[in-house]
């Protein structure tokens, strides 16, 4: 009575174990050669569309890779599975798997890259932390920069920035875990609902303010760093952001979207003809 009760209960573990081993003997290890030397950014997407990064190849979002992201690094490891293959990458702090076909070397980035290495190996230049810092940036006078992160999401979602773009706003999605988001000092506001005008990854654009918190952390290093690489001191405080209103295209993408009611967008309307 016992084995046929263990028989039955065997062959649907068996079953379900088989299943879980087919994704697994359809893929296969591909060697590559490392080259540390090429940074990467994502190809062939549309604004508002994402890169996703897995923990394994098709499993486990880790984060969403912005359409138009770059610095990412190749972590020597592919992997086919049928026709697709994928590869073992690091963007921002995190490293896991994309499809290889969305990558292409970005040739700008890469000779940034590679000049902070060749500082780094030159044993005259004694402050390495100060290694790929811009001409552009030092000098002037020093202002502490708040820095902010995304708060509210889980691996997977994003925060959605629009950027302006002519008579458009196009839609670039900030990761879960984003940070490094500064403001620039212009908020748009509506009843609870306000919109802050914000710089992120090289790029100026509008997102909504209740998804920031302040990163401390950030601040306190970015703050460091400009001062110490910057060759600047004193300066003033950040300001509070002045309130203004938010662009048409932004707030038409904002309506398409279904994020906004009728009501905040009607608000947001008549502050532009007000004007």
């Amino acid at each position: 009575m016992k084995k046929g009760v263990l028989n039955k209960t065997a062959l649907p573990l068996l079953t379900g174990f088989m299943l879980l081993l087919v994704p697994l003997l359809g893929m296969t290890a591909l060697s590559m050669p490392a080259d540390t030397s090429l940074v990467y950014r994502v190809k062939g997407m549309d604004a508002g569309n994402v890169l996703k990064m897995y923990k394994e190849p098709g499993r486990d979002v880790v984060v969403n890779i912005p359409h138009n992201a770059t610095w990412i690094s190749r972590r020597n490891a592919q992997m086919k599975m049928g026709d697709k293959v994928w590869e073992k990458v690091s963007w921002d702090d995190q490293t896991g798997w994309v499809l290889s076909d969305s990558l292409e070397e970005d040739k700008d980035a890469t000779e940034v890259a590679n000049a902070r290495r060749q500082c780094l190996a030159d044993p005259a230049v004694t402050e390495k932390e100060c290694c790929g810092y811009p001409e552009a940036a030092k000098g002037g006078v020093f202002k502490s920069i708040p820095v902010y992160a995304v708060k509210g999401f889980s691996a997977g979602e994003s925060l959605m920035m629009y950027v302006d773009h002519g008579d458009d706003a196009i839609a670039v999605e900030i990761p879960h875990n984003g940070t490094n988001i500064v403001k620039l000092g212009q908020r748009a506001e509506a009843g609870k609902f306000a919109m802050e005008r914000v710089r992120w990854a090289g790029q100026n654009g509008w997102l909504d303010d209740s998804k920031l918190v302040y990163d401390e952390e950030k601040t306190k290093y970015g703050d460091a760093k400009r001062q110490k690489c910057g060759g600047v001191s004193g300066g003033v405080d950040f300001r509070a952001s002045e309130v203004v209103c938010l662009p048409a295209p932004v707030i038409r993408r904002l309506q398409e979207s279904g994020a906004l009611d009728a009501e905040t967008v009607k608000q947001l309307q008549g502050q532009q003809k007000d004007k």
